[in-house]
């Protein structure tokens, strides 16, 4: 049975529905109305958004960014020239000594004008090591790597080579050198060698070498220690090498050095002398109160 009453052909349903539209049809337009408008504004309000965001804000940033990533990229790239350039190193000389000993030399080059280097070394000789020493090696400067009276294991062996490790650069302050480094270090040091003169002088029925000079400070500065290597040539060849080392040298300061060679060397043409000082570390100077 159809219980649905139809009144003037519309159904129960639709005149209800009628109804409520009539009550509330306002009110849902109204509704409908405002949700197309919040969408609208939302939407607008996102396009400005994202136009002001990349115009304005991101861009700039982003564009700092840029240049933030170039100019690291030229500090690595700068770092990367800027980096101090190996130290050089000539072949290892060995010298016969006396007693069956072995004295070993070897020159060292550090061409960078603005870094010095500290670090360990030893000598293999044919298999054998000497003891381990600590060195170092100003800017630009070159010195002289030495191992003095080594007995090796083995005789005859003249065959050896430099090991270095435990390598520490050191960049040199502007500020402490006044921009300059070579200029700081002829004003720190004023210690020349004068009168030098190689002789032969006879001992115990036999001749020996013996170099002998006049070290001077004529500088400003003291030096709790000052090391020399002392090398003894003919026609460009070194025939020998030693090293020897002062103590509590003063400004104004004359001593008069004598070195004997016991090793049986042919004449000699020239005395090279070689100052090893870390011209960098305070500790190596006297405090003028020593004067």
């Amino acid at each position: 049975m159809n219980n649905d009453i139809s009144i003037g052909g519309y159904t129960e349903g639709e005149l209800k529905f009628a109804s409520f539209w009539v009550r509330h049809g306002f009110a849902l337009r109204n509704a409908l109305r405002w949700f197309v408008i919040t969408i609208n504004i939302c939407t607008w309000g996102y396009v400005a958004w994202t136009l002001v965001d990349v115009f304005a804000l991101s861009y700039p940033r982003e564009s700092r960014l840029t240049q933030d990533m170039i100019r690291n990229q030229l500090a690595v790239d700068g770092l990367g020239t800027d980096a101090p350039a190996q130290i050089k190193s000539e072949q290892v000389r060995v010298f016969a000594g006396t007693d069956g000993r072995l004295n070993l030399a070897v020159d060292i080059h550090n061409q960078n004008e603005q870094w010095w280097v500290e670090f360990s070394y030893l000598f293999n000789v044919a298999g054998e090591q000497t003891p381990r020493h600590t060195g170092f090696i100003m800017p630009g400067e070159s010195t002289i790597l030495t191992e003095l009276g080594f007995r090796p294991g083995s005789q005859g062996a003249r065959v050896a080579e430099l090991v270095v490790d435990d390598v520490r650069w050191h960049r040199v302050d502007p500020s402490v050198v006044n921009g300059r480094y070579a200029d700081y270090q002829n004003d720190h040091f004023g210690v020349t060698f004068e009168n030098i003169k190689f002789d032969r002088l006879t001992v115990n029925d036999g001749q020996v070498g013996q170099t002998s000079f006049d070290l001077v400070n004529h500088g400003a500065y003291g030096f709790w220690n000052l090391d020399l290597a002392v090398q003894v040539l003919r026609g460009g060849a070194v025939l020998a090498v030693n090293k020897i080392t002062f103590t509590n040298i003063v400004p104004g300061e004359t001593r008069h050095v004598e070195l004997p060679w016991f090793e049986s060397l042919p004449p000699v043409t020239e005395t090279r002398i070689t100052p090893i000082v870390n011209f960098l570390d305070p500790n190596s100077y006297l405090p003028t109160d020593r004067f």
